[in-house]
């Protein structure tokens, strides 16, 4: 069996994962009709992949060796893609543009009536690598991070469908009308709905689990719990030394039963520098309780992209941000608190009201008003009380 890891790509790969997903796709009966010359078909398909590699949002993963060999890879693009992708695409398909965009227009009538969702629509692995399991691994990294935000998923398959292969496996269903283009070049829209997100009532909060293993759980609260500031003081500071962080392992955590007390474990909290802006990041930490750093929330609520947008210097802004935006548990609307630190060490980053990243922050010691809200969301990694229980059985 062959060893890999799955990672996202590199922006420096682009020309690499387009080449690869290129030669996987050319005796693909459905490329074969859209770009009839053997001579083109690869530089063509190439050309409109590196097109989806500049659409806002888009989620590539890679499958790779530790000999750093990459040998499969999946592509995702968000639903709602801005319309210069297809310019692009128009672009670089030259004579045979009317038959991509004809794809195009019939995807828009197949696609379900709602929003947000993923579409699947680069999916390879190299040949010496199929038939174990590096597909279906591929597949499940993205599934299950878009089923933990509650986000469907469709594709367009190439081939007929009859509920099993790869697809069958991860429950996707025909959806809509085949899209036929000619004799042999048919596609069958197929569709996902996401998984119901899990929650779990815990301390007398509700908590979204965003990540799940066998003997624990992360968890991250449903709501922005009560209104705080980072740091009492404007001042240099990282998560180590900082109010909220004394405040959460303090306070709060002893203002829970010792019964849920007992469940919540300690975590080594890698406390990183700011991606964007190299501020220092602090110490590692031991904490029962802590705050999403800037990764982390891209991880767990964003599309896995960390690069800094020459046309955003402030924000993280991606398709997930109506996922990230929060409120009390009034409804009001709050910003929340990051562990991150901003663009100087006298600032923190947040995430705003309206779901974007503030990768540059905001004071440590800035109060919450009627004007200006800002919370916590804390989270917490607790024991597997579901693996336990049956480990008991």
């Amino acid at each position: 069996m062959i060893e890999y890891t799955i990672r996202p790509m590199r922006h420096e790969e682009i020309d690499e994962i387009a080449n690869l997903i290129a030669a996987g796709y050319g005796d693909d009966i459905y490329f074969k009709w859209v770009v009839e010359s053997d001579k083109d078909r690869h530089e063509i398909i190439t050309n409109y992949y590196k097109a989806y590699f500049q659409a806002k949002g888009h989620v590539t993963h890679v499958a790779e060796t530790p000999s750093k060999k990459i040998i499969g890879a999946t592509l995702w693009l968000p639903h709602d893609m801005e319309s210069s992708v297809y310019d692009e695409i128009d672009r670089v398909a030259g004579d045979y543009k009317d038959r991509f965009r004809a794809v195009s227009d019939n995807s828009h009538m197949s696609e379900p009536p709602m929003t947000p969702f993923y579409q699947l629509v680069g999916f390879v692995v190299v040949k010496e690598a199929q038939k174990q399991g590096i597909g279906a691994a591929l597949l499940k990294h993205q599934i299950d991070h878009l089923d933990k935000l509650g986000i469907p998923t469709y594709l367009e398959a190439s081939t007929p469908y009859y509920g099993g292969g790869a697809y069958g496996k991860f429950g996707y269903q025909p959806v809509g009308e085949l899209m036929v283009f000619a004799e042999n070049a048919v596609l069958y829209p197929l569709w996902r709905p996401a998984s119901k997100a899990q929650q779990v009532e815990f301390g007398g909060f509700t908590w979204r689990v965003i990540e799940t293993r066998k003997d624990k759980l992360l968890l991250l609260c449903d709501n922005v719990i009560e209104p705080a500031k980072y740091h009492d003081v404007f001042e240099d500071i990282t998560w180590s030394g900082s109010s909220i962080r004394k405040h959460l392992n303090g306070s709060f955590y002893h203002s829970l039963s010792p019964l849920d007390k007992l469940e919540i474990l300690e975590t080594q909290v890698t406390n990183g520098d700011n991606p964007w802006f190299g501020t220092y990041g602090g110490e590692p930490t031991t904490d029962k309780i802590f705050l999403l750093s800037i990764e982390e929330t891209v991880r767990y609520m964003g599309s896995n992209d960390l690069q800094k947008n020459p046309d955003n210097m402030f924000y993280i802004d991606d398709e997930l941000n109506k996922l990230r935006k929060s409120s009390f548990t009034d409804g009001s609307p709050s910003r929340w608190l990051l562990r991150s630190p901003g663009n100087a060490p006298d600032f923190v980053s947040v995430v705003t009201v309206d779901g974007r990243i503030s990768v540059t922050g905001d004071f440590v010691n800035r109060s919450s008003s009627d004007l200006f809200s800002v919370g916590i969301r804390p989270a917490m990694w607790i024991r597997n009380l579901h693996e336990n229980a049956e480990g008991r059985d």
